[in-house]
């Protein structure tokens, strides 16, 4: 091949070494965007300004709702209740002194164990669920 040459437009194995280009090669290969799909347990644990307080080894999970539905195959209801829950531990976390009471969290405790439960039902065991309580 001389500098002339007109590089091939493709990922492979040429002859003179391997080399990438950003046009595809002909022929149909559309890729679809896969999401991604975590490993290993999934935490449910709220942090600050988290909606949606799922967690995974590499971080906090996309609290998108099309992503939760379309990776996680979570319905809409859990994924508005999670988005509620994650509110409601931000106002409580914000609020004055004297309504940040152990009953106020006990309450919001007592809601994040339910959606645990209703989040396992739904992951149907394809992922181990663990709960991580805020105090």
């Amino acid at each position: 091949m001389t500098r002339g040459d007109e590089l091939p437009r493709h990922l492979g194995d040429h002859p003179h070494g391997a080399y990438w280009s950003a046009d595809a090669p002909p022929g149909d290969h559309d890729v679809k965007d896969v999401p991604h799909v975590p490993e290993g347990p999934i935490r449910f644990m709220w942090d600050y300004g988290v909606r949606v307080p799922l967690w995974d080894d590499s971080g906090l999970l996309p609290e998108d709702p099309a992503w939760l539905r379309d990776a996680l195959g979570l319905d809409d209801a859990l994924i508005l209740d999670l988005a509620r829950w994650g509110h409601d531990m931000d106002e409580l976390d914000q609020a004055a002194p004297e309504h940040r009471t152990d009953a106020a969290y006990a309450a919001l405790d007592t809601r994040a164990r339910a959606l645990m439960a209703r989040l396992e039902r739904m992951l149907d065991g394809r992922f181990v669920v663990t709960y991580q309580p805020w105090t």
